[in-house]
């Protein structure tokens, strides 16, 4: 397949209507012009318009294999498309040829955003993303590309969501220690929000009450607001040879941490810590098969003079729509510019993206 190069003859601008951002809604009708700038004539097969929006996963790891379980290098992919159109703005993919004049074409473009495509997603391991894609076509010679970055954020309504956000989600554990035969009383610790849904601009109020019934001193506990980017394979490949293997790999992101200090023994505690969302994308856990954003807060109990460490988990669903009742001071603010400069970061010259 001949390679692609620009030309300092051809120039090419992307444009939406009434959209410099770029930044649409899942279910958005965009539409928009491409301008071609020539200064020379060139002979093409055609003017071809890709539009594409797809997840991708891609990771390498070192797995056992063989009959004696050595371990190699095994890479884990998966692909999976939301939109994939293809039209000639001119031209055709069988056409002879044609010869565009030097002077400004244009062409008009228009396409529908499907209502279920996830909101876009850069992580270390996959992404989430939708381009469009220019191509002046010339089977005998060099194909000259030309592409454009969109955002898509997804329409998350906490009030539609399968699961119930708006009663109180409680989390607890409990450990106990040995000297010798003995046995301590037990330390307890439990963790309460008021609501599991949570729209950005929103405050988190979370509750931590620890009954510690024994002698052992509680040094910390660390509390982390965090974003869980999930990747799920869909084949495994070792050398040439490749077999569907479905396998999951996390990326942590810290969005914020709280810590509460020591905790003498027998003695009870209650604290309240506050995390407010940022622009964050919102929780997507169905829209994707391979790519997923999930949030909690994880807290680390560490008994002083111990290895021993209690944890606890409460999954946070954050959504773009609040629940009713709730303030959404980002979606009156700005707010999708800001989500879009969370997700993407874009330079003027955008990366050359996989269709």
């Amino acid at each position: 397949m001949p390679k692609e190069k620009t030309s300092k003859h051809v120039k090419c601008d992307i444009l939406f209507d009434n959209n410099s951002s770029g930044i649409f809604t899942a279910g958005d009708r965009v539409t928009g012009v491409i301008e071609l700038h020539l200064t020379k004539i060139k002979k093409v097969r055609g003017v071809c318009l890709l539009i594409s929006g797809y997840s991708a996963v891609f990771w390498e790891a070192k797995v056992p294999d063989g009959p004696k379980n050595k371990k190699v290098k095994a890479q884990f992919k998966g692909r999976e498309d939301f939109i994939k159109q293809k039209q000639y703005l001119a031209g055709s993919e069988n056409g002879a040829g044609m010869q565009l004049p030097p002077n400004l074409l244009r062409y008009k473009f228009d396409f529908t955003v499907p209502p279920g495509a996830p909101t876009s997603m850069e992580g270390k391991y996959g992404h989430v993303r939708y381009l469009l894609q220019v191509t002046l076509e010339r089977p005998w010679k060099f194909d000259h590309q030309f592409q454009q970055p969109f955002t898509v954020v997804c329409r998350a309504d906490l009030n539609q969501s399968d699961e119930v956000l708006c009663i109180p989600t409680k989390a607890e554990n409990m450990m106990t220690f040995y000297c010798g035969l003995c046995r301590s009383r037990p330390l307890m610790v439990s963790a309460t929000t008021p609501k599991s849904g949570y729209a950005p601009g929103e405050t988190i109020e979370l509750e931590v009450f620890v009954q510690n019934s024994s002698k052992v001193v509680v040094s910390e506990i660390e509390i982390k607001f965090q974003k869980m980017l999930k990747f799920t394979s869909q084949t495994r490949a070792i050398g040439q040879t490749q077999i569907p293997k479905e396998e999951v790999n996390v990326q942590y992101e810290v969005l914020e941490v709280r810590k509460i200090p020591r905790i003498e023994g027998e003695n009870d505690a209650r604290f309240v810590e506050t995390f407010v969302v940022g622009p964050v994308p919102a929780t997507e856990t169905t829209h994707s098969r391979i790519v997923a954003v999930e949030y909690e807060l994880a807290l680390v109990v560490k008994p002083q003079a111990s290895t021993k460490r209690m944890k606890l988990n409460i999954p946070i669903t954050i959504g773009q729509i609040a629940l009713a009742g709730s303030a959404t001071p980002y979606a009156l603010s700005g707010g999708l510019q800001k989500l879009n400069d969370t997700l993407n970061d874009y330079s003027s010259a955008p990366p050359a993206y996989e269709a």
